[in-house]
């Protein structure tokens, strides 16, 4: 096992877990963007052009066909562009490259971030820990998508939610904090898109079992998956 490998797996035991994910193998894989500023577009290309080439892309039915049946039907292994945090940029810059090369992302969502005024846009991302890291692309202060933006990506991606204000639960979060973040704002989520959104994604990629208050939440909003870093759940 390589030297470097062993302090990383004292500091973080998933480390390990993660490790054991690559040498065995899996079939699907994950790329994680967050803030997809127009500076980088050349390096997003690059990136999107050589996963349409070696990986396919994953759908929503891919996934539910592979958790029925263990088998990965298809000839390339799948891998998720999963695209963080509604900001505009993710639809000005990261959108048109994905088209261009017919590959699927899936965008994860806080929801209340489309309904902020502009006005109040920098604020509630310096507050909910959403960086902006060059504010001055978008002189007019909308660093969030807008929700005619959402549902055009609906329309060929897949529309995840990642809370409703970028909002770390944890074990000893109020119940009606959990209610407004895992509940309520896939209720947004869905009425704004008009189909339903069957994953959740905990900020800071905590798995299923983080925080098990929540899982009658998770099961009253009517989720199917969650998502962590290292590993997608089905909800049982």
């Amino acid at each position: 096992m390589d030297n470097g490998l062993l302090p990383a797996i004292a500091e973080d035991k998933r480390t390990l877990e993660m490790f054991r994910y690559l040498v065995n193998g899996s079939y699907l894989r994950v790329v994680n963007y967050h803030n997809t500023d127009p500076v980088d577009a050349p390096r997003f290309e690059r990136e999107i052009a050589a996963f349409a080439k070696y990986f396919s892309p994953v759908t929503m039915a891919d996934v539910d066909d592979f958790f029925a049946t263990r088998v990965w039907k298809k000839d390339k292994p799948g891998l998720i562009p999963a695209v963080f945090e509604g900001f505009r940029n993710q639809h000005d810059v990261m959108l048109p490259i994905l088209e261009k090369y017919g590959f699927r992302a899936w965008y994860y969502i806080p929801s209340f971030f489309m309904d902020v005024p502009v006005a109040q846009q920098k604020r509630f991302t310096e507050h909910y820990d959403l960086t902006v890291y060059r504010p001055e692309v978008y002189p007019d202060g909308r660093y969030a998508m807008n929700w005619d933006e959402v549902r055009r990506i609906a329309q060929h991606h897949e529309i995840c939610c990642h809370t409703g204000n970028h909002y770390q639960i944890h074990r000893d979060t109020e119940d009606f904090d959990m209610f407004r973040e895992i509940v309520v704002s896939k209720r947004v989520l869905e009425e704004k898109i008009g189909r339903p959104v069957d994953v959740f994604c905990w900020l800071y990629g905590e798995e299923y079992n983080y925080n098990t208050r929540a899982h009658k939440y998770l099961k009253e909003a009517g989720y199917r998956y969650v998502v962590s870093n290292l590993k997608m759940e089905k909800i049982g």
